[in-house]
């Protein structure tokens, strides 16, 4: 990186301005939704029983409340519309809360417009004595974590999710005592320059495990690893991760664990936490195989590995091998796998590790001697400083 005068009339640009307003513009710039860009996916559940609804188009989903007990009872979604809150009102539950009685209820709060759905999934069967097919439990994915399942998971199984750069901005199906079915709109999600930049940056690897087994799951890309959290006995049970984005600690939901785990009780748990941003994820390698009488193809064990140290590993070491590790430079800022029961198989999304504080120290002051110059060269008549990085 070096200084040099160069003549010319257009107006100086600093490069440490660029960086100041990319970040401000990750909060995001919500908008209406043009109809054109919006696309609907078919409805999941008991397609013949209760009655349409639909809550349309806006901007994205903000909360999410469910009331559920032998199946799901009724949904309630708040929508976000030009900034403002908008909540259409109940779908299902209309009268058969007494027949599946204790009922309990969640509320769901995204961190909108940072956050935005983008899965759902569930189970679908009737009630014996109850009702015809309806949908009988739901687990609900945004970019960052997961929430659920909710429900009984009996019957049978659906899961939706929308392509890479999209969101789910509408709900729809059909109701009447219960939730029989569900659907919903899809639309580009919200992008801001920062958030473009990083995911272009960003390079998702393959799958390692069972491919075949469970539901997908992705927790998205971020600025790096914080913690991870990992349960396991006779294979992975579970993982769960925290993250870093501007600064501020992002946990995801669990992935796995939803119900297996009386097969394979003794069930330990371990919490990793890194020495972040010193200290970042590089490497993630086990053994993945069937368990005779409890599951197909899982993760068996996981050995974690970051530029300082090693953690593991955990679980059994039996099966197919596998090593993940990024190219010189880079780290692993995200993680994606399926899970269901336990956890199926793990991939990641890498991107280049942050430059070494020496480095920025360097560049903070060159970029303050950039800005002195600048203030030398004001007088000058056609004299421009650019500053260029090498």
């Amino acid at each position: 990186m070096f200084i040099t005068p160069t003549l010319s009339i257009s107006c100086i640009t600093c490069m440490r301005g660029e960086e100041g307003s990319s970040v401000n513009e990750l909060s995001g710039r919500g908008g209406g939704k043009n109809n054109s860009s919006v696309r609907t996916s078919e409805l999941y559940g008991g397609l013949t029983s209760g009655s349409p609804w639909d809550d349309g188009t806006y901007d994205g989903v903000r909360e999410i409340t469910l009331v559920y007990g032998q199946c799901i009872d009724s949904i309630s979604v708040a929508y976000d519309k030009d900034g403002q809150f908008v909540k259409p009102g109940k779908h299902g539950g209309v009268g058969g809360g007494h027949l599946h009685k204790p009922l309990t209820t969640v509320e769901m709060k995204l961190e909108y417009p940072e956050e935005f759905l983008v899965g759902v999934s569930g189970y679908s069967c009737s009630v014996p004595g109850m009702a015809p097919e309806v949908l009988r439990s739901l687990k609900l994915e945004s970019n960052r974590r997961s929430f659920g399942p909710f429900g009984v998971l009996v019957g049978n199984p659906f899961s939706f999710r929308v392509q890479d750069g999209e969101q789910i901005v509408g709900l729809k199906g059909r109701n009447g005592w219960y939730l029989d079915a569900i659907g919903f709109h899809i639309s580009p999600a919200p992008k801001s320059k920062l958030f473009r930049r990083v995911q272009q940056s960003s390079i998702p690897s393959e799958l390692y495990g069972g491919v075949a087994g469970g539901g997908p799951w992705d927790d998205g890309v971020y600025d790096g690893v914080r913690e991870i959290t990992l349960v396991y006995g006779q294979c992975i049970d579970s993982i769960c991760e925290a993250y870093d984005i501007n600064g501020k600690l992002v946990k995801t939901g669990k992935h796995g664990g939803y119900g297996g785990n009386h097969l394979h009780k003794n069930l330990s748990t371990v919490e990793i936490k890194l020495e972040y941003p010193s200290e970042f994820l590089v490497s993630v390698s086990g053994y993945s195989s069937s368990v005779p009488g409890m599951a197909p193809e899982v993760l068996r064990s996981l050995k974690f590995e970051t530029n300082k140290r090693s953690y593991g590993p955990f679980g059994v070491e039996t099966g197919t091998p596998f090593t993940f590790r990024v190219k010189d430079g880079e780290k692993i800022v995200g993680l994606k796998g399926r899970n269901g029961w336990y956890l199926d198989a793990i991939g990641f999304h890498i991107s280049y590790a942050r430059k070494r504080k020496r480095f920025r120290i360097v560049r903070k002051h060159l970029s303050k001697a950039y800005e002195s110059l600048v203030q030398i060269t004001k007088p000058l008549t056609n004299v421009e400083c650019t500053l260029i990085s090498l």
